[in-house]
C-alpha cells in the first residue's frame, strides 16, 4: 500500500469538542494537545517520515485575550515537557511561522527543542505557530528581494519558505468536518490530497489515520498530467 510521506494536519475541532462536553474551551485545547502525542506514536507505527500540525495560525490572535494567553500558556507548558518524549522517541522538531510575536520565555523553549532534537530521524515534525500561507509566500518573497534578485523562480521561493527543510505534503487531513483549507501551507499543498473527516481533533486516533492512508493509496497523483 503506497504510503505518503509528508502528512500535514489541520488540528480543528477542539472548541466544539468541548462544547459537546460541556466543559470551556481550554479545556478542548488542552485534550488536542494530549492527543499530538498519541498521533505522533501512530506516524512512528506507519513509518511517515514527515508530518506538520497547523497548531496556532496568524489569524488565531483575532479570538479572546483569555483563550489566546491560554493557547500560549498550554504551548509553554507543552514543550516544558516535551523534549524528553521527543527525544525518546527519535522526533525532529522543525517550527513553521514568525514565533517573534510570542513571549520570549516561549520562543527560547522553542528554539531549544528545535536544537536538543536536530539529530533526530526516526519522524520529523513541524509544528505550525503563528503561521499562515500568505505570510509564508510574503516572507519568502521578501527573503529573495533582500538577496538582490531581480528575476524570481518557484524553486526561490520554495528554498526560502518556512518549510523549506520538509517536502511538500503528499496528504492534507482536517479534522472536525470543516471543508477548507483555511490559509494553511497554500504554497506547499498545490497537488497535495486532501482528506475530511467528521471527527474532532481530540478523539482522532488510529484507526482515523489507517482510513487516511488507506484513502490516500487508492488515489492516483497526476499532477496536471493525464
Amino acid at each position: 500500500m503506497a504510503k505518503p510521506r509528508h502528512i500535514a494536519f489541520i488540528v480543528d475541532g477542539n472548541r466544539r469538542w468541548a462544547k459537546s462536553h460541556l466543559m470551556p474551551a481550554l479545556l478542548g485545547h488542552r485534550q488536542g494537545v494530549k492527543n499530538l502525542k498519541k498521533v505522533f506514536l501512530y506516524l512512528l507505527e506507519e513509518k511517515i517520515e514527515y508530518a506538520s500540525f497547523y497548531c496556532f495560525s496568524t489569524e488565531n490572535w483575532s479570538r479572546s485575550i483569555d483563550e489566546v494567553e491560554g493557547l500560549i500558556n498550554l504551548m509553554e507548558e507543552y514543550f516544558k515537557k516535551g523534549e524528553k518524549f521527543f527525544l525518546e522517541n527519535d522526533i525532529k522538531v522543525e517550527i513553521f511561522g514568525d514565533i517573534s510575536r510570542f513571549p520570549e520565555k516561549v520562543t527560547e523553549l522553542l528554539k531549544s527543542t528545535v536544537l536538543a532534537t536536530r539529530n533526530c530521524k526516526a519522524l520529523k515534525v513541524g509544528f505550525c505557530l503563528n503561521y499562515g500561507g500568505r505570510e509564508d509566500i510574503v516572507q519568502s518573497v521578501n527573503k529573495i528581494i533582500n538577496d538582490g534578485k531581480k528575476v524570481i523562480t518557484k524553486d526561490d521561493i520554495s528554498k526560502n519558505l518556512f518549510t523549506k527543510n520538509f517536502p511538500d505534503p503528499d496528504l492534507v487531513i482536517r479534522t472536525s468536518g470543516e471543508l477548507r483549507i483555511s490559509n494553511f501551507m497554500l504554497w506547499q499543498i498545490s497537488y497535495s490530497e486532501l482528506y475530511f473527516t467528521n471527527k474532532m481533533w481530540p478523539d482522532f486516533d488510529k484507526a482515523d489515520l489507517n482510513l487516511a492512508i488507506k484513502e490516500f493509496s487508492k488515489r492516483k497523483r497526476r499532477y496536471g498530467g493525464n
